[in-house]
């Protein structure tokens, strides 16, 4: 399940590494986004070591450098699920939906956030639009499982996906 989860961290500092300027060492403002990207980084090491909270507040002086990057509000919301709180991973997950609409990934965390609140009908429209954006959100071994240990295992968003649309239909009889 760790695995799983540093798999999906590894992935987003990729994405965010691979943003302009990450590599620029030259003007304050580089030097600023040299601070933001430091903080994700040490962040993320934070969630490895499950210093959820830690890891949090790194994140959170991330985002009040960075606040429109979606970025921040990312992984703070990955921090917040594995603190179990739910409610604020929404809230960031959304804020960074807000800054980025094509960001998938926010969509699938947010998602899992709102499964996990019992939420069905919210985490079924994230988890279609995740899918809608990138066919490939939630491929890979345990994407689902990472944090819906509670709830019936499946292989991958899209069987998240059926089930819960089984479900709903059942639930309205």
């Amino acid at each position: 399940m760790m695995m799983n989860i540093l798999r999906v961290i590894a992935l987003t500092l990729f994405v965010v590494c691979l943003s302009p300027g990450c590599n620029e060492q030259n003007s304050p403002i580089d030097q600023h986004e040299k601070v933001y990207r430091a903080l994700l980084l040490d962040g993320n090491r934070l969630l490895e070591k499950k210093k959820y909270q830690r890891a949090a507040d790194l994140f959170t002086e991330a985002v009040s450098r960075e606040p429109e990057k979606a970025e921040g509000y990312l992984t703070r919301g990955i921090a917040y699920i594995c603190l179990e709180q739910y409610k604020k991973a929404i809230v960031d997950f959304t804020r960074a939906i807000q800054n980025d609409r094509t960001l998938a990934i926010a969509y699938a965390n947010r998602g899992i956030a709102y499964d996990h609140l019992g939420r069905h009908r919210e985490a079924l429209f994230d988890y279609q639009t995740a899918l809608s954006i990138n066919p490939e959100t939630g491929k890979g071994p345990g994407f689902m499982e990472r944090f819906l240990h509670n709830k019936p295992k499946t292989p991958d968003l899209r069987e998240r996906v059926k089930f819960l649309e089984e479900t709903l239909i059942t639930e309205n009889g």
